[in-house]
């Protein structure tokens, strides 16, 4: 199930000269990567590190930070990528593999390691260490992910070899394409999952560090396909559309990681690429659903039909399974074989119905909805708050925003906080929501941040607090 790093280690002996990853100006041949990987994994090595050590990567350049994490599951080292902010983990580490800048915040106690320019340079290590035997054994942990999930509750998830290699293998479909742009950070198991699948296609691997240097790369390299998170292809759309960019290269959005609303689609369709395609999953098992947004848009709530090797279905608040169509808490698993144990469901913290030919509708997630509006499987109405998020943010190029429903004496309002966006218009977003079948009466909150959790969910409580604040 590790045939993902096989490919991977062949590519950068059969095509030395092919470019592997790209970023700004820089480029990195499969050549260069397999000896980053080997210098890497010698110095990992020299570290006599015990087999069930776990190491630390922190790491601000991608380039870097992927050579790295290859070259620990090279050397069966167990590995987990963190940003500075993840100062505690509740995770011991054997290691802290880290740049310069990672030194300032995280560089306590002996076990910060820094991870300089000679460690990338094959010829420059001077003591050569004996490698050990990679990853061998299906069930064997290769390494961690920090994560929030659709819960919002912070998780520490492990991957086994098995695991990893059939997630990787559910995320990736690049053989059309030779550029493929990763918007998603390394530190996430869903930016990890998606770079290991284009290196393992053979395909070149492109890093931004931003919205704007993202489109840049688009229209200097000819990069054909995408892959973002649902809030920055909400970022790109609003760059794309500011600077009149013409993306005419690029074939193939991918987006996931969130609810697609119909506002994002159609911006993305207009300014980005026609071809969009919607991918729901979890930290845990990887892409669970998918389905082109027309279909998507023809079918308000869908996200997707469920992949082969998955099965996904709506529980009951006391965990009964619900019938196909019946609204529930949306769970997934691997599909039982003879040849494996059967998994345990995974809750993603969403709320909807699976139909019986496996089409899988949210209409929102649990934080953001009342128990008794999906109690009743007569409620099938998407919550608006979302689409009103994503129409401030393309219309009036808001920063960022956050929307709440808030029940009034008279009449429903929509109460929406707005980071930087001095144009907007509370009557004029009011006549465009009820033109999409939105009612309330709109109110503005002008605030200085957005509450928001450590994957970006807002909190929606410490919003309404923070709004009802500035309202007095």
């Amino acid at each position: 199930m590790h045939d993902w790093f096989d490919h991977i280690l062949y590519a950068t002996r059969a095509q030395p000269e092919a470019s592997a990853m790209l970023m700004e100006d820089r480029v990195i041949t499969y050549g260069m990567l397999g000896d980053a990987i080997a210098s890497c994994a010698e110095r990992i090595a020299g570290l006599n590190l015990a087999p069930d050590a776990l190491v630390a990567v922190c790491i601000e350049n991608p380039i870097r930070h992927m050579a790295v994490s290859l070259a620990l599951f090279r050397v069966g080292i167990c590995a987990v990528s963190i940003e500075v902010s993840h100062r505690d983990t509740g995770l011991r580490y054997a290691a802290i593999l880290g740049d310069n800048a990672a030194r300032a915040v995280l560089g306590f106690g002996a076990v910060f390691i820094e991870v300089t320019e000679e460690w990338f340079a094959l010829e420059a290590t001077s003591t050569r260490h004996p490698l050990p035997a990679p990853f061998a054994g299906e069930a064997r942990i290769c390494r961690h992910s920090l994560t929030s999930g659709s819960t919002a509750a912070p998780k520490i998830l492990d991957h086994s070899v098995g695991a990893l290699g059939r997630s990787i293998c559910s995320t990736v479909g690049f053989s059309n394409c030779g550029l493929v742009l990763c918007m998603p950070g390394l530190s996430s198991v869903f930016g990890f999952r998606i770079a290991c699948g284009v290196l393992a296609s053979r395909k070149t691997l492109c890093f931004a560090s931003s919205p704007y240097q993202a489109i840049r790369m688009i229209e200097l390299f000819g990069i054909d396909m995408l892959y973002a998170a649902t809030e920055q292809l909400v970022a790109l759309v609003r760059v794309a559309r500011k600077t009149g960019a013409h993306l005419k290269s690029l074939r193939t959005t991918v987006v996931a990681g969130g609810i697609p609303t119909r506002a994002l689609l159609e911006g993305a369709a207009v300014h980005l690429c026609k071809t969009i395609m919607c991918r729901y999953g979890t930290s845990e098992l990887g892409v669970l659903a998918e389905a082109p947004a027309s279909k998507v848009l023809d079918n308000p709530g869908l996200i997707g039909l469920v992949l082969p090797g998955f099965e996904m279905a709506a529980f009951g608040e006391d965990g009964h399974a619900c019938a196909p169509g019946e609204m529930g808490i949306v769970k997934a698993r691997v599909k039982p074989s003879p040849d494996r144990r059967d998994d345990l469901w995974t809750d993603h913290g969403d709320v909807g119905w699976v139909t019986a030919e496996g089409e899988v509708f949210v209409i929102g997630r649990t934080s953001d909805i009342k128990p008794a509006d999906f109690a009743s499987s007569a409620t099938r109405a998407i919550s608006p708050v979302y689409e009103i998020e994503h129409l401030v943010r393309l219309e009036w190029d808001a920063a960022d925003a956050a929307a709440l429903l808030v029940e009034s004496a008279t009449a429903p309002e929509i109460w929406i906080a707005t980071v930087d966006c001095k144009d907007a218009d509370a009557e004029a977003l009011q006549h465009i929501l009820r033109r999409r079948g939105i009612g309330g009466t709109v109110r503005l909150f002008p605030v200085a941040a957005i509450p928001r959790g450590a994957a970006g969910k807002i909190q929606r409580a410490q919003l309404q607090a923070l709004m009802r604040a500035s309202g007095t």
